[in-house]
């Protein structure tokens, strides 16, 4: 029985795109969040710092409704000393001072201190309020509406006068002297729940706000950077894999755009780097071939010469060794000319042909075989792929290593066994008469050759052999390694 595996979403929010999505989102909530409570900072300091404003707004209010207490040429005093006492305990407002009423000529007709006392000696009123309440009574009573109430400061204590007026005439003015003002805390507390209720409801509006405007725009410009990231993984994986060939299109001056010019300069710089890497391996191979024609096939063509010139002279006077000679230079000229093909075949790299190591090792074991008649094994496992410069180098080592076999070794049989994994691994094995892998003096240019190539790749090689008991080379090396090396 299957059981369906539900797929893993939060992988996708370790994705770039949404880690800036998110990003986006909480930076707008928290920029909203520091907004909200600016308003709501600014709104108490307007409260607590505009006390004269807000108390002169309340004392115009008053006036407006000390207006019911006259009617025609009638004062109601009792009820309008006692709207005068009990007006800032109805608006939650507490100061020193006195709230007084006088008639459209100036009178005081009713006055209410805050000792709740109506002692109308205690009444005087500076020269610069004096001329507010004459500038109020004298106002036309169909301005009153739009007209501003009337303050004065002086030293602590601060003096408002309001129009009472009717819709026929003014009637007289209020005036108020405070000190020490402050909102009482039961107003305060009553408007603290609407305020949180306020800031509650906002709150949650700006939340779905920000998510919102946050969303859209991570999505919209992560879109694009994602993108561009994008491309420069796509370059970068073809240059893991040796093609250089490939580069970032990216013409924007902005940080990454100079990060892609200086990644296209790399990848240009490791193009030439490999190109010239490439020409100094030719050069090399070109002077091991040279070597290798020297210490060869030039001494055996001075051999076959001997045998040649001795033969000849032997001709018409001891035809059997004349024969003989002859056929021991007709044998020295076949093995040269598999050495000659051996190395003609080393002169076509496997780059050049277009195929792959396990094809290009192939084709050569099989041509080796042909040659040489010596039987040759080759199992290949794994399809891991594999650097072109990793897969040069191993095919030049299993070249050295057949070629070393087939001149000095007398084997009847090799086993090559390639491993294609993240580590590669190659072992070519023969049952030929084996030499003293201790003795350095007698490893010449091929083990010589082979180390180099290894160490180049950052691998390792281990070569094993005793007289009589074949040799055993092991090659190990990872894509990793090679990357290290360079």
């Amino acid at each position: 029985m299957e059981i369906d595996v539900p797929p893993d979403y939060s992988k996708r929010f370790h994705r770039l795109q949404w880690k800036l999505t998110l990003y986006y989102i909480l930076t707008t909530i928290i920029v909203m969040l520091l907004l909200e409570m600016m308003v709501v900072l600014g709104f108490y300091g307007y409260m607590n710092f505009n006390t004269h404003r807000m108390l002169a707004t309340q004392v115009g209010s008053v006036a407006q409704n000390a207006a019911v207490n006259f009617s025609g040429p009638f004062i109601n005093q009792d009820k309008l000393y006692q709207a005068l006492k009990d007006w800032p305990l109805e608006m939650g407002t507490e100061f020193q001072g006195y709230s007084a009423a006088v008639d459209s000529d100036g009178r005081l007709i009713a006055i209410a201190d805050d000792a709740s006392s109506e002692d109308k000696t205690r009444f005087g009123l500076p020269t610069s309020v004096e001329q507010h309440i004459r500038t109020v009574l004298s106002l036309d009573h169909s301005a009153v509406e739009a007209a501003a109430t009337y303050t004065y400061k002086e030293k602590e204590a601060v003096y408002i006068v309001a129009p009472i007026a009717n819709k026929l005439a003014i009637r007289g003015a209020l005036v108020v002297k405070a000190e020490h003002i402050r909102f009482s805390s039961q107003k305060f507390r009553d408007f603290m729940p609407k305020a949180f209720q306020f800031f509650g409801i906002s709150l949650i509006g700006f939340f779905i706000g920000a998510a919102i405007v946050g969303l859209a725009f991570g999505i919209v410009t992560s879109r694009s950077l994602v993108r561009r990231i994008q491309k420069i993984l796509t370059s970068a994986n073809r240059w893991s894999q040796g093609d250089f060939t490939t580069f970032i299109n990216d013409p924007s001056g902005d940080e990454l755009g100079q990060l892609v010019h200086r990644l296209n300069q790399m990848a240009e710089q490791l193009k030439q780097l490999l190109r010239t890497r490439h020409d100094l391996a030719t050069m090399e191979e070109r002077n091991r071939l040279a070597r290798e024609l020297h210490d060869s096939i030039k001494q055996q063509m001075f051999a076959l010469s001997i045998w040649v010139n001795t033969g000849k002279s032997l001709i018409g006077q001891d035809g059997e060794a004349a024969r003989s000679h002859l056929a021991e230079a007709e044998h020295l000229i076949s093995h040269m000319q598999r050495e000659l093909s051996a190395l003609i075949s080393e002169l076509r790299p496997v780059a050049m042909q277009g195929k792959s190591l396990t094809r290009a090792l192939e084709d050569y074991v099989h041509t080796w075989q042909e040659q040489t008649g010596i039987s040759a094994d080759l199992k290949v496992v794994g399809e891991h792929p594999i650097s072109p410069m990793i897969e040069e180098a191993l095919f030049r080592i299993t070249q050295e290593a057949l070629s070393n076999t087939a001149r000095h070794s007398g084997a009847s049989a090799v086993r090559l066994h390639l491993e294609c994994a993240e580590t590669m691994a190659l072992s070519i094995r023969d049952n030929g008469c084996g030499f003293d892998a201790e003795n350095e003096d007698r490893q010449g240019i091929g083990l010589s050759s082979m180390r180099e190539r290894v160490q180049a790749l950052g691998g390792h090689i281990d070569i094993r052999s005793e007289k009589g008991n074949g040799t055993i080379i092991t090659v190990h090396c990872t894509q990793n390694g090679l990357q290290d090396r360079n």
